[in-house]
Order: structure tokens, then sequence, then C-alpha cells
């Protein structure tokens, strides 16, 4: 005998045992905590944001710092060769510039060889020696020709292109030993 031909008696009827009744609330997962990466990864994450921020600063501390003397390069360029005051607005460009380096009470008071001196120590071994004897030219009566012009804007270009720190101590050890 099977039992699929057999009529099926009712259900009771429970009205306190329904179907809904019995059924229970969605179970939700725990809330998500405000932390869910692990400590590790934190500390990884706040030494990059430090290192990131330190380089930052200091791209723009150098910046900063190379800024007159990018100026003073734009301002070179903006000077023409066969000027007769090149030579002059040149030496004034390399003094302004100096001093926006270094100290006033130092730097101001150089002239003529001691400044020549000086200028020679931003310069490569190869061109030191050059731009004094120019700078003098400038003050005699043919003053400089184009080619020394020419030489001299390459001078004064390899002076302001060179991106060692301005250092006073060379400033003041130049300054005395020429009182010597």
């Amino acid at each position: 005998m099977t039992t699929q031909n057999l009529p099926t008696q009712p259900m009771p009827i429970d009205t306190k045992a329904s179907a809904l009744a019995q059924l229970q609330d969605i179970a939700l997962p725990d809330p998500i905590s405000a932390m869910p990466i692990a400590l590790g990864y934190w500390i990884i994450a706040v030494v990059f944001v430090a290192l990131a921020s330190w380089l930052s600063y200091r791209f723009y501390k150098q910046h900063q710092y190379h800024a007159p003397r990018k100026i003073a390069l734009a301002l070179l360029e903006n000077y023409h060769i066969d000027d007769d005051t090149f030579a002059a607005q040149v030496n004034s460009l390399l003094k302004r510039t100096a001093l926006t380096y270094l100290p006033r009470e130092h730097l101001a008071k150089l002239n003529g060889q001691p400044w020549f001196d000086w200028l020679d120590t931003r310069l490569a071994p190869g061109q030191q020696h050059k731009i004094g004897p120019l700078l003098v030219k400038r003050h005699q009566a043919s003053g400089l020709d184009q080619t020394e012009n020419a030489q001299l804007h390459r001078l004064a270009k390899a002076w302001l292109s060179n991106k060692r720190p301005f250092s006073d101590a060379t400033l003041t050890s130049n300054h005395t030993h020429q009182e010597a």
C-alpha cells in the first residue's frame, strides 16, 4: 500500500504556533570595527605618510633655496651681450644673488680682487681666474668685445648654475686671507 493515494488529514490550526510565529529574526553579522586593518599595516601607513611629508618638505625647502639663483639665471638670459653695460649688469647680478644667500656684513664690502677670488670659489678649476680680468676690463675705455662678453656670459651662467650651497666659511676665509 502506498501512501500517495491516501487522503491527508487536515492539520489542526493552532493560533499559538502558527508558521509566522515560529519564524525567528534574521541574524545580522557582527558590525565591522572601525579598525579592520591589522596594527602593523597602520604603523607602515604612518611611517609612509611621515616619510612622504618629510621628503615633500625637503624638496620644498630645496626649491625655495635655489629660487633666487634660478631667477638670476633667467635675468642673465634677458641681458643683451652686445650692450655696453653688460659686464656691469653681470657683476651686479652676481653680487645681488650672493647677497640673497650670505650675510651682508661679509659680502657687501668685497670689491676688486677679493670679490673676484671669492667668485672663483664657485667655479670649476678650469674656469677659475677668468672672470676677474673680464670684470676689470669693463672699466677700461675699450671695454669688452663680443667674444669677451660671450665668455663672461658663459662664466656667469656656470657660476649661477652651481648647485652647491653658498658657504659663509669660504667668504670669511677668503676675506681673512686677503687681509693678511
